[in-house]
């Protein structure tokens, strides 16, 4: 009985030692699965500090959008090529120049002027000054017009047609009712009397 007890002895410590060891094992095997020590606190840190943040990419991408607006706004302000250019002045092919108070010198552009009390016309007694004197009621509406043609040569002339009451002079001299006459540099234009000081200077 005793030989029998003393065999069962040897195996059952056996037995113990070999649960013993293989729990060493398994502890083994459970510090690689979930390592601890320097080696996983550099492998944390470093997992860490390399991944950038949610807020650290969004304010890169924020700032790169804020850039491109600011240059796109720039762009929009200039544009030169867009401006109209302005268009030049047409040069007068004749000037009158006023003679007395109530009349006022004239730039001949277009090619016909209609002078008058007639507020149609392009040249109008109409001011003040005028009206108080003794003269404008023996100014018709339509005293008369003054005009350019083309002639020879490609060059043009320039008239006056009379359509007055009390008559239109060029240089002292009556041109008529319904009658036109070339004008020239220096003419001076009368309006009912020749020596009437309501006068234009051709120029």
């Amino acid at each position: 009985m005793s030989r029998e007890t003393d065999a069962e002895s040897p195996q059952s410590q056996g037995s113990t030692s070999s649960q013993a060891h293989g729990t060493g094992g398994s502890q083994s095997q459970g510090g690689f699965t979930q390592p601890q020590g320097p080696l996983s606190q550099l492998t944390s840190s470093s997992s860490t500090g390399t991944a950038p943040t949610s807020s650290q990419s969004s304010h890169s991408s924020s700032g790169t959008l804020s850039s491109l607006e600011t240059v796109s706004t720039q762009e929009l302000c200039s544009i030169p090529e867009d401006q109209e250019p302005e268009e030049p002045v047409p040069a007068p092919w004749a000037r009158l120049w006023a003679l007395q108070d109530g009349f006022s010198n004239l730039d001949c552009v277009n090619d016909s002027y209609w002078f008058g009390r007639d507020k149609s016309c392009e040249y109008c007694f109409d001011e003040p000054l005028l009206k108080r004197t003794d003269k404008y009621r023996t100014y018709s509406k339509k005293h008369f017009r003054i005009f350019r043609e083309m002639g020879p040569k490609n060059s043009y002339i320039a008239y006056i047609e009379d359509h007055s009451g009390n008559g239109t002079f060029v240089n002292t001299e009556l041109v008529g009712k319904g009658k036109c006459r070339p004008l020239s540099n220096n003419s001076e234009i009368a309006l009912s009397l020749c020596r009437n000081k309501g006068k234009f200077i051709v120029i």
